[in-house]
C-alpha cells in the first residue's frame, strides 16, 4: 500500500489544516466538489486520512498517524544533500514533462520515492505544484530553471582538519649539559623549518656557554689560589733558613 503514495496524495495532504472540511475542500484546491471526493478518498483508502462526521454539522478531515509519518519523512527528506535523481526531475521538468505519469516513465521510480524527491524539490523552491480540477501541475521555478542550466553541483570536498602534533618535546630535568642533549635530541626528531633556529635550544646554548665561562673563571682563580700559596710557603720557608 505504501508503494501506492504519490505526489497528489502529499500535496493533498498539505492543505489540510485542523480545521478543514470536506465540504469545502473542493475550493481549497481549485477543484470541483466530486474531483476532491476522489482525493479525498484515495487518501482515506491508503490510511492517510479519517473523517469525522456529524449531523446536521460538516464533516471534518483528520491526519492519521501514518499521513503524519509521511509529512514528516517528506520533511527530513528536505534535509538531505542534491542529488542526481532530483538533477534528473528537474531536467524533465525543464523538457516539457508536467504531469506524474510522464515523470514516472521518464526516470523510471517508484511513485512514493518520486513523491519524496518532489516534495523535497517543492520545499527547496526549485518547483512549484498547483491543483487545477483535481489534477496538479508541477512547474520550474527560477531556481529550478537556472540550476538545470547550470548543471549538477559539484560535491563540497570534506573541511580540512587541523593536524595534531604527534609528540611533544617534554621537560627534562638535570643538569644544563643533559638538559641541551635532551632538547637536541627532540629537535632532531622533529624537523625545524629552513632559515628558522629554535629558540629553545639558543636559550640552552646561551646557558651552557654562560656555565662553561663561570667554571673556567672558577678554575683559574684556584689555580691563582694555589700559586699565591706557594709562594707565600716557599718565601716564608727561605726567611726561617737565613
Amino acid at each position: 500500500m505504501s508503494d501506492e503514495i504519490n505526489f497528489v496524495d502529499i500535496m493533498a495532504l498539505s492543505k489540510i489544516g485542523p480545521d478543514t472540511v470536506v465540504e469545502k475542500f473542493g475550493g481549497m484546491i481549485n477543484s470541483s466538489f466530486f474531483d476532491a471526493s476522489n482525493i479525498l478518498g484515495a487518501l482515506k483508502i491508503k490510511g492517510l486520512i479519517d473523517f469525522i462526521t456529524s449531523f446536521p454539522g460538516q464533516s471534518a478531515i483528520t491526519i492519521t498517524e501514518l499521513g503524519k509519518q509521511l509529512m514528516n519523512e517528506g520533511s527530513n527528506k528536505a534535509k538531505e544533500p542534491f542529488d542526481p535523481l532530483d538533477f534528473a526531475l528537474l531536467s524533465q521538468l525543464s523538457g516539457g514533462k508536467k504531469s506524474l505519469s510522464d515523470l514516472s516513465g521518464a526516470v523510471n521510480i517508484r511513485p512514493r520515492d518520486m513523491a519524496m524527491h518532489l516534495y523535497k524539490l517543492m520545499l527547496l523552491d526549485y518547483l512549484t505544484s498547483t491543483f487545477r480540477n483535481g489534477v496538479l501541475d508541477i512547474a520550474l521555478t527560477e531556481k529550478g530553471f537556472l540550476q538545470v542550466k547550470v548543471g549538477m553541483p559539484k560535491p563540497q570536498p570534506p573541511e580540512a582538519q587541523p593536524v595534531q602534533p604527534s609528540s611533544t618535546v617534554q621537560p627534562v630535568t638535570g643538569g644544563t649539559e643533559q638538559t641541551y642533549a635532551a632538547q637536541k635530541e627532540a629537535t632532531q626528531q622533529t624537523p625545524v623549518p629552513a632559515g628558522q633556529q629554535p629558540q629553545q635550544l639558543s636559550e640552552v646554548e646561551k646557558l651552557i656557554s654562560g656555565s662553561r665561562k663561570k667554571k673556567a673563571r672558577r678554575n683559574i682563580t684556584i689555580v691563582l689560589i694555589i700559586v699565591l700559596l706557594l709562594v707565600i710557603i716557599t718565601l716564608l720557608f727561605r726567611y726561617r733558613v737565613i
